[in-house]
């Protein structure tokens, strides 16, 4: 399953990022709490952005490589 689309997936700053997530209804639920969170909270910084991105890029590796479809 794809958990983030590869136009939102390139962007590297959380505003614009957050943005692309915003018009994206299929973003992950973990994409749409980082930038839920990073609305309020104002340390959140490309570093997070960063690590949110590798782990939903493994999720999606996980899933491809062991599914029993």
């Amino acid at each position: 399953m794809k958990t983030l689309s590869e136009k939102c997936a390139d962007i590297n700053t959380v505003g614009s990022f957050c943005g692309c997530i915003a018009k994206d209804e299929s973003a992950d639920p973990a994409a749409q709490a980082f930038c839920n969170r990073a609305k309020t909270d104002k340390n959140i910084t490309g570093e997070d952005l960063a690590e949110l991105k590798m782990a939903l890029s493994d999720l999606e590796e996980d899933e491809a490589c062991c599914c029993d479809c």
